[in-house]
């Protein structure tokens, strides 16, 4: 008898422990330096990531991308899970030959899917250096291709999205 008792207390811790594994977070580790960017986002919801970012400059809309960012959100059981994502520089994440052209005579418009608390923006050269940094688009003074850099902020963190213009007058 004692030994079917010993059996079963064995198969049930087992069992436990087999269940405390399958709780683990399936949130994938995000390492911008390798892969597409399809792989990056699996499993990350809007909540678990800073909102995207797209800019209007007249009637043209102008997609970012992503860089890294550092986020925080509460999961499906009310537990905090913080999320730090490392990329490339901005300069590499986007290609300055590669920059859409725009006129910053027209209106421009920022259009994130939630509106952050505050950004700012920087301008980085052909060299990778940075030139400027402004609080909005109406104060750029540099012409011609360049990257600009929006580093967001939101209650629950921080965000990068970098993309290449040709800024026009």
């Amino acid at each position: 008898m004692k030994r079917i008792y010993l059996i079963g207390v064995i198969c049930m811790l087992c069992a436990l422990v087999g269940c405390s594994n399958s709780n683990e977070s399936n949130t994938e580790q995000i390492d911008a330096s390798g892969g597409n960017e399809n792989s990056q986002e699996v499993n990350l919801t809007q909540t678990e990531k800073p909102p995207s970012l797209t800019i209007t400059f007249g009637e043209k809309v102008i997609k970012t991308r992503q860089g890294g960012y550092s986020w925080s959100y509460l999961d499906s059981e009310g537990q905090t899970v913080s999320i730090e994502a490392d990329s490339m520089p901005s300069t590499e994440i986007v290609n300055v030959e590669n920059a859409a052209s725009v006129n910053l005579s027209e209106p421009i418009t920022l259009n994130f899917k939630k509106e952050p608390l505050n950004y700012e923006i920087r301008v980085y050269d052909n060299n990778d250096e940075m030139m400027a940094t402004y609080n909005n688009f109406k104060e750029v003074k540099e012409k011609g291709k360049a990257i600009y850099e929006v580093l967001a902020t939101w209650e629950e963190g921080k965000g990068i999205y970098a993309v290449a213009l040709d800024i026009q007058w």
